[in-house]
């Protein structure tokens, strides 16, 4: 079983670009104030992409996975850069570019009230905040430079993007499975 495919492991980001020479890369969080990142933390990445120390390649139990830690963690523009044990150079980390950060889901750190991990809100029900209405079901979040994106699956297997903010966003609730939407005209084509 792969990292991606074990319902115990949690996604907690993505790996952009390098940034210098001495082996740091950007990191995208799937989550606003992720407490996951730290000098010290212990992530969980394909193998295949970093083997350095992974002997077995087998972490958890889980097939070609490996430990790779936190060594610092500074921030870029409000984005986190870290510099990973075991990467010393641009071109190591280079490599890295585009592979999944996982963490068991037993050390998932608790958010703030209001603050959502991405997998709690995907699958959830989009619905009219006015009128009650279901939109369609919350089946992506997309990261834009200005803000994040609901991608939200109608019905007839259309899909419309919502700016995940306050303004659209009025209401979360993960124990009914619900996404209440302020819905504006021309904000969703009507069928």
């Amino acid at each position: 079983m792969s990292l991606a495919n074990d319902r115990t492991m949690v996604n907690i980001g993505r790996l952009g670009a390098a940034v210098g020479l001495k082996g740091e890369v950007r990191v995208l969080l799937y989550a606003d104030d992720s407490e996951n990142l730290y000098e010290g933390a212990v992530l969980l990445i394909d193998a295949d992409r970093f083997s350095a120390g992974a002997d077995d390649n087998s972490v958890y139990g889980v097939r070609h996975s490996a430990e790779i830690e936190v060594e610092a963690v500074r921030y870029q523009k409000g984005k986190p850069v870290v510099k990973f044990s075991g990467v010393p150079d641009r071109t190591a980390a280079e490599k890295l570019t585009g592979a999944e950060l996982y963490i068991p889901e037993s050390e998932l750190a608790e958010l703030e009230d209001g603050h959502y991990y991405y997998r709690d809100l995907i699958g959830l029900e989009a619905r009219d905040c006015d009128s009650g209405a279901a939109i369609g079901t919350v089946s992506d979040i997309i990261d834009n430079t200005s803000q994040s994106l609901l991608e939200i699956e109608r019905g007839n297997g259309d899909k419309v993007l919502i700016p995940y903010v306050d303004a659209f966003v009025k209401a979360v609730s993960l124990e009914d499975g619900v996404i209440e939407i302020a819905v504006i005209p021309g904000l969703i084509d009507e069928d």
